[in-house]
């Protein structure tokens, strides 16, 4: 199973991507996975990669497909795969399907959530993220506890700096909706996309993701 996740900031991409991945048994690449794990390596791209990550520029398309290329040719991911925060862009999004076509792999479904701005903004402004294990946690909805992570018991939380309801729409939503938000009407036409609504719980979400995917 081939699966690409949709969405703006907020909206739950990698919560749902990862609760996907482990009932298919694949993995889930995220962006700053697939970096993270392509940078460490001793090559000409892990070195390109800590070369631009030390000097904070951003990482081209031709290079980040690349990297993705690298990453879903490695043996874990025969059996399929979860990209969330690839592609970004209509340049990301063609060359990852040349790259598919060489390799016989077809993307299997699009799930795109949608999720009101309102919310949107209440999820990003409100994000607390454990120190240790990274688990999410919203002052407005989930409350980091005040005796420590439920899953690691960290006592300690990182708030981004652009986790603000200013950045969020003069920057990261509107970044999303020149760049990404095209991609919608790209897998759209290819007759693969699906919409779920992203405003209920989790598992209530993740519930209808796993049923629309079994009968795929």
């Amino acid at each position: 199973m081939h699966v690409i996740f949709l969405g703006p900031p907020g909206a739950g991409k990698g919560t749902q991507a990862k609760i996907l991945a482990k009932k298919l048994n694949i993995p889930h690449l995220s962006t700053g996975e697939i970096l993270r794990i392509m940078s460490s390596k001793n090559n000409y791209i892990g070195k390109s990669l800590k070369d631009i990550i030390k000097k904070g520029l951003l990482v081209s398309d031709e290079l980040i497909t690349t990297v993705v290329r690298e990453r879903i040719l490695l043996e874990d991911c025969q059996h399929g795969f979860i990209l969330d925060g690839f592609p970004r862009t209509l340049i990301q999004a063609k060359n990852l399907e040349d790259i598919l076509k060489k390799q016989n792999i077809k993307i299997n479904t699009v799930i795109k959530i949608d999720v009101n701005e309102n919310i949107l903004i209440q999820r990003i402004s409100g994000r607390q993220v454990c120190k240790k294990c990274n688990k999410i946690y919203n002052k407005y909805f989930n409350p980091f506890p005040k005796n420590g992570c439920i899953d690691c018991g960290e006592k300690n939380i990182i708030i981004r700096s652009d986790d603000n309801e200013n950045a969020f729409k003069k920057v990261r939503l509107k970044k999303y909706n020149e760049e990404t938000k095209p991609l919608v009407e790209y897998y759209d036409k290819k007759n693969n996309l699906v919409r779920f609504d992203g405003s209920g719980s989790a598992t209530e979400i993740a519930e209808k993701i796993i049923k629309t995917i079994k009968s795929i």
